[in-house]
């Protein structure tokens, strides 16, 4: 069976994915993170329509360093290689990444800056620009096309706050690198601000997808109605 493979953030997840605007606080709280929203991500609404199984690395709070470890680890250590999958994968904001945490023995994410840490802080005030970040990114970007080329399998990229002006355009980044949250409300206007994607965040587009109903009011996630759209556009531009 045709694997739909994705990797991205909560966005990605389907975290609130069940939102409707008469949707109640606590009913959104008590499912957000559940399989009730899950189920009306716009990667199921793909799978359940085009007969596919979704192999998902998308997580609520991903950074893109995240989603690149977690590739490396399926198609390389695993040697996961399989042609006819189909590989789907949100860019999110460049000012999340993630450290190994010996005392955890894992690796767990970061925001930059957050204000509960200061070992981020340090590394947003003296060890990160948004376009040295972004450049790492696209050449990262081109790696991973390099290997599903050399593999034959199908992968597509698609930014999901932001716009980012790589060195040279990605062929295969969807909707010309137009972003999910500037397609929802039908901006197309630079942003005011990067969006850092920070349930505290107020720039602009953020603002207006919540005027819009397009995403909750609570952790500004898309509901609904917007991962229903989301799936009929994406559809229209992946050849499964």
């Amino acid at each position: 069976m045709k694997k739909l493979v994705t990797f991205g953030d909560s966005w990605f997840r389907g975290v609130g994915a069940h939102w409707t605007s008469e949707t109640l606080k606590e009913e959104y709280e008590e499912h957000a993170f559940t399989d009730v929203a899950d189920s009306h991500s716009f990667r199921t609404i793909l799978c359940d329509r085009n007969n596919l199984v979704n192999v998902n690395f998308s997580d609520r709070g991903s950074s893109n360093q995240k989603q690149f470890r977690k590739a490396s680890e399926y198609f390389i250590r695993d040697a996961n290689i399989d042609n006819n999958s189909v590989v789907l994968w949100g860019l999110t904001s460049v000012f999340r990444t993630e450290v190994w945490h010996n005392k955890s023995k894992k690796y767990e994410n970061l925001f930059l800056p957050s204000d509960y840490s200061k070992f981020s802080q340090m590394l947003a005030i003296l060890h990160t620009d948004l376009q040295v970040e972004v450049e790492r990114l696209y050449y990262q970007i081109e790696l991973f096309n390099t290997f599903f080329k050399h593999h034959s399998i199908k992968n597509y990229w698609v930014n999901i706050f932001n716009e980012h002006n790589f060195p040279k355009k990605v062929d295969n980044l969807l909707f010309d690198g137009v972003s999910l949250l500037s397609i929802l409300i039908r901006d197309y206007e630079e942003n005011n601000a990067y969006h850092k994607s920070k349930w505290d965040d107020a720039d602009r587009k953020i603002t207006k997808a919540k005027e819009q109903k397009k995403v909750n009011p609570y952790t500004g996630h898309p509901g609904k109605d917007s991962h229903m759209q989301l799936a009929n556009l994406l559809e229209k531009e992946i050849k499964f």
